[in-house]
């Protein structure tokens, strides 16, 4: 007589996606994954102001914040009355920080999270543990403030959320973020510095994966970028089903 498995059984990958300005890669970064992995189910947080991401796909859910309905970030801006001036990127990163918070704080589930700008590569199976906090490349993000930032990059990154909830463990710390506060300079966090910290500080398991293997990601301030066709064109291999 054959053993039963204890092990559960997997039934398809569910990934979220922050998406803003950019609809041509959030729907090349859906394709890529659907070549790849496909039968995710897939949650977009649409947080654009100018170009929402508009197309229908079967297994894709559109959460709309077009208009702040969800969240309102010029009033969640104003919470923080010791910014810093406003930088280039009008405090991107911290606005990226506190959706995927946001994505944690309305989900019971774990998922993958991903970047509107990558374009998958390989099966992302293998990212999927249920017995680890997270699973992602870690890296030092560019020097600021004279030092060194490791992080959970967040281009690709598996997130166990019962696991964190039950510790308590955070993605968004608005005390420790890049520009929304004049102080503690030398403790500013870029997007998944934070997360990465409170996991150690909670003795969560974890594990490191080559996720630059798995997916392609865009150039730096997609955000700002009109017209990434050339880019899509050169990579079209990726996302052509």
């Amino acid at each position: 007589m054959k053993k039963k498995s204890n092990k559960t059984k997997f039934n398809g990958i569910d990934v979220a996606i922050v998406h803003y300005n950019t609809p041509e890669l959030t729907a090349a970064a859906i394709r890529s994954l659907e070549k790849c992995t496909p039968g995710c189910r897939i949650t977009i947080l649409d947080n654009s102001d100018k170009r929402p991401f508009t197309k229908r796909i079967p297994n894709v859910k559109v959460i709309k914040n077009t208009k702040g309905q969800l969240i309102d970030f010029e009033k969640w801006l104003e919470t923080f009355p010791e910014k810093m001036k406003d930088n280039a990127n009008n405090y991107g990163s911290a606005k990226h920080c506190y959706s995927i918070q946001w994505l944690i704080d309305n989900t019971d589930k774990p998922f993958i999270l991903l970047d509107g700008d990558v374009l998958i590569k390989k099966d992302l199976t293998p990212l999927w543990k249920p017995e680890m906090a997270f699973v992602a490349r870690v890296s030092t993000n560019t020097k600021k403030y004279g030092m060194e930032i490791y992080r959970a990059t967040p281009f690709v990154c598996f997130i166990n959320v019962p696991m964190i909830k039950e510790a308590g463990v955070k993605y968004f710390n608005p005390e420790y973020m890049w520009d929304l506060s004049y102080k503690s300079p030398n403790n500013r966090y870029d997007t998944g510095a934070w997360f990465l910290r409170d996991c150690k500080e909670h003795k969560l398991p974890y594990e490191k994966a080559d996720t630059v293997s798995m997916a392609l990601h865009y150039r730096h301030a997609s955000w700002s970028d009109t017209d990434a066709s050339e880019w899509l064109e050169e990579n079209k291999e990726l996302h052509t089903l």
